[in-house]
C-alpha cells in the first residue's frame, strides 16, 4: 500500500462553544471531477452535467465473437432473415442499423421498406446503415433483411460463457426460405441446424434513460475542507441546493444517506432515503447528532423525451454544526501526503492474490528466481514481462481450441510436448497472473485502431498493471516485452496516455516524445506512434478473477474482431468509440481509478488533543491496516 503521511503540530488552547456555518459550493465541472458517475457526461463548456448519448439495442452480444463451429447465414434469392429488437421508447434523433458481416442488403422495418443510407464500414467486420427513426416504435420492432450477403449467428450454446444474466438467447431471430411467407426461428444457418441470434444491432442517437452521480463522502462538520476541522457536538439543519434544468419531461432526483464514520458501512450508516424538495431544487435534512456527521448524495438524472436531457449545473450544501470545542483552530499543519481514493463505476472484480493456482504458477515456474535481485517494483514487473514473452516460440495451438484464461493451462504441454500457448492474449494472461502471484493487480485491455484501418490494421491484446511506485496504471506488454516512458520525465505511460499522443500524431501534431523500453528480444518492433500497435480504441474486460470465476468472458477474444458487449470502452470527442458497445466510458476517473492508497480523515473529539482516525482505501485483498 502506498504510504500516507499526515503530521500535525498540536498547539492546544481551550475555546468557547460556538455554532459555525459553512457552505460547500461545487460547479458542474468540480462535481463531475470529484464524483463517481454512470451514464453521465460533462457538456463541452463544462457548465452542466447531462445524460450520455448513444443507446445500443442488441441481444447477440454475450455470444458474439469467433466460434470454432459454423455460424453463417447466407442471404440470396428467397432466403431472408427477420430480427426483432425491443425498444422501451421510440423517439430518437437518428438511428443506425448494424449488421455483420453484411453485403448488398435491403431492409424492411415494421413492414415498411427502408430507404437505407449506406452502408459504411464499422471496423473490419460490420456494416452500418442510417435509418429514419420514424420507422421505429415502442415495443417489438421487426427488421426483415434480404439481398445478397452473409449474417453471422451468435450460437445459443455460447451465451452462458459471455454473460452471467443473459445465459440463453431470447429467440428473436428467424429465417425464411420462401421470400418471407413462412418463418422458422429454430433452424437457422447455412445447414438449417443452428439456434441463436443474428448479428443485428441498432444504435439510437438519443440520451440514455437514466444516469447517476454519487458524491464522495462529505463531512458536514468540515465543509470548508480543512485538514482538521473543529469538534462537532451536533449537526444542525442541512440544506442541499441543486441548480438544474429539467427539459423534455426529464427529472432530477436526490437521495441521501448519513453515518457516524467517514467510510460507509451497514453498521455505522443509515440506509439511503429519497429526499423531497421543499422548493424547486432545494432539499432540507433535519438536525441530527454528531453520529450523522457524514453525508453522501446520489443524484439521478432521468430522461422523459430521450432526445433531450435534464442538466445539473451546480450543487451547494450548507450546514451549521454546533461545536463541542474549537481547540483545533490552533493546530498547525506540518506535513501532508494524503492521496485521494478515486473510485470507478465500472464493477471491476480482482483475482484473489491467495488463489492456489497463482501460488502454484509462482512455484512451478520458479518466478522468485526470475525476479531475484530486482531493485524496484517496476524492475520486478519488467522481468516478468520479459519472462512471459519467451514462454513459447510460435502461435501455439489456437487452430484446434482456445485455452481457458489460466496461465497453468496455457503453459501446460500440448500433445506435441510444446505449451498449449497462443497469441498475444495468452502471453499477456501468463504475464498478468505472474504479476498477481506477487500481489500486483492488473487488467486486460484490448487495443485497436477503431475505424482508422487505413492507418493501422490489426489490434492487440495487452495488459495494464497497477504501480505503487508510480501510483498509476502502466502499460507493460508481456508478449512484445516492452513499455513506453515519457522522454522528459522517464515516467512509464498508460494506455490512455499513449492513445492521446497517438491521436495528436495522427492529426499532424507533435505529441511529447516518448521512448520505448525494450525488455527482451522478440519478433516485434515499435518504431513510432504512426506504426502498430494502435491505441485508439481501448476495450477493458471488467474483471481479472479469471481463475476464481469462469464467466463472463468474450468469445475466443482476439480471433475475429471485438464484438462482445461486456467490454467497457473508452470514448471521447477526439475519437468516439465505434457504435458496437453498450458500455462507453467518458469520465476519466472511471478509467483511471486508483488502488492501494489509504486516505486519512482526522475527526477531532471534544477532549483537546484527541483525534478519531478514519481510513479509506480501495485496495484489492486488503486484510488490515498497520499504523504507527
Amino acid at each position: 500500500m502506498a504510504a500516507t503521511r499526515l503530521l500535525v503540530a498540536l498547539l492546544i488552547l481551550n475555546s468557547a462553544l460556538a455554532v459555525r456555518g459553512e457552505t460547500l459550493s461545487l460547479s458542474a465541472a468540480m462535481l463531475y471531477e470529484r464524483s463517481v458517475t454512470e451514464g453521465l457526461r460533462l457538456v463541452d463548456d463544462g457548465a452542466a452535467i447531462k445524460l450520455t448519448e448513444g443507446e445500443l439495442v442488441e441481444d447477440d452480444g454475450p455470444a458474439a465473437g469467433y466460434t470454432y463451429k459454423p455460424n453463417v447465414e447466407n442471404l440470396s434469392g428467397d432466403v431472408r432473415i427477420r430480427k426483432t429488437l425491443v425498444l422501451s421508447r421510440a423517439a430518437a434523433k437518428g438511428a443506425a442499423l448494424l449488421i455483420a458481416p453484411g453485403g448488398e442488403l435491403r431492409v424492411a422495418v415494421n413492414g415498411r421498406e427502408a430507404e437505407l443510407d449506406g452502408p459504411r464500414k464499422v471496423g473490419g467486420y460490420w456494416q452500418a446503415y442510417s435509418l429514419d427513426p420514424s420507422l421505429l416504435r415502442a415495443g417489438a420492432n421487426e427488421f426483415v433483411i434480404g439481398g445478397i450477403g452473409k449474417v453471422w449467428i451468435a450460437r445459443d450454446q455460447d451465451y452462458a460463457a459471455g454473460s452471467r444474466d443473459r445465459t440463453r438467447h431470447p429467440n428473436r431471430s428467424a429465417k425464411s426460405r420462401d421470400g418471407g411467407r413462412a418463418w422458422d426461428d429454430a433452424r437457422l444457418g447455412a445447414g438449417d441446424d443452428l439456434d441463436g441470434e443474428y448479428y443485428v444491432r441498432l444504435l439510437l442517437d438519443r440520451h440514455l434513460p437514466e444516469g447517476r452521480l454519487t458524491t464522495p463522502v462529505i463531512d458536514l462538520g468540515n465543509l470548508a475542507d480543512k485538514p482538521i476541522a473543529a469538534a462537532a457536538a451536533a449537526i444542525g439543519e442541512v440544506g442541499v441546493n441543486l441548480d438544474v434544468e429539467e427539459t423534455g419531461g426529464g427529472r432530477v432526483a436526490v437521495r441521501a444517506r448519513r453515518g457516524g464514520a467517514f467510510v460507509p458501512s451497514e453498521t455505522s450508516w443509515a440506509p439511503w432515503v429519497d429526499l423531497q424538495e421543499s422548493t424547486k431544487g432545494k432539499y432540507i435534512l433535519p438536525p441530527s447528532s454528531s453520529d450523522a456527521r457524514y453525508l453522501q448524495l446520489e443524484i439521478r438524472l432521468t430522461a422523459g423525451d430521450p432526445r433531450f436531457s435534464p442538466r445539473l449545473k451546480s450543487l451547494a450544501i450548507t450546514a451549521k454544526p454546533a461545536l463541542a470545542s474549537t481547540w483545533t483552530d490552533k493546530l498547525r499543519l506540518v506535513e501532508a501526503k494524503n492521496s485521494p481514493v478515486v473510485r470507478s463505476s465500472i464493477p471491476f472484480k480482482y483475482e484473489p492474490f491467495d488463489h492456489p493456482q497463482l501460488q502454484q504458477l509462482r512455484r512451478e515456474q520458479r518466478l522468485d528466481d526470475v525476479v531475484e535481485g530486482a531493485r524496484s517494483e517496476l524492475e520486478l514487473i519488467e522481468r516478468l514481462a520479459a519472462w512471459s514473452s519467451a514462454r513459447w516460440p510460435k502461435l501455439g495451438h489456437l487452430g484446434e481450441a482456445y485455452p481457458p484464461w489460466d496461465a497453468l493451462q496455457i503453459l501446460a504441454p500440448h500433445g506435441d510436448g510444446s505449451p498449449v500457448g497462443g497469441f498475444c492474449l495468452q502471453y499477456n494472461l501468463v504475464f498478468l497472473q505472474a504479476c498477481e502471484s506477487f500481489g500486483i493487480p492488473g487488467r486486460v485491455v484490448s487495443i485497436g485502431p477503431g475505424d482508422h484501418l487505413q492507418k493501422i490494421r490489426g489490434g492487440h491484446e495487452t495488459v495494464e498493471v497497477w504501480s505503487n511506485q508510480f501510483e498509476k496504471w502502466l502499460y507493460v506488454d508481456g508478449n512484445t516485452a516492452w513499455h513506453a516512458v515519457d522522454e522528459a520525465t522517464g515516467a512509464p505511460l498508460s494506455l490512455l496516455e499513449l492513445r492521446e499522443r497517438q491521436l495528436v500524431q495522427w492529426k499532424g501534431g507533435s505529441p511529447p516524445p516518448l521512448r520505448v523500453v525494450k525488455l527482451a528480444e522478440t519478433r516485434y518492433e515499435w518504431p513510432d506512434l504512426e506504426s502498430w500497435p494502435p491505441f485508439v480504441e481501448l476495450r477493458l474486460v471488467p474483471r481479472s478473477n479469471f481463475l476464481e470465476q469462469a464467466s463472463p468472458l468474450p468469445l475466443n477474444q482476439g480471433m475475429r474482431g471485438w464484438f462482445w458487449t461486456g467490454h467497457y470502452v473508452w470514448t471521447d470527442d477526439a475519437q468516439p468509440a465505434r457504435p458496437l458497445y453498450s458500455h462507453r466510458v467518458v469520465n476519466r476517473r472511471n478509467w483511471e481509478w486508483t488502488l492501494n492508497h489509504a486516505h486519512i480523515v482526522l475527526e477531532p473529539r471534544a477532549e483537546p488533543g484527541e483525534l478519531r482516525v478514519h481510513l479509506d482505501s480501495n485496495t484489492p485483498g486488503l486484510e488490515l491496516y498497520t499504523a504507527k
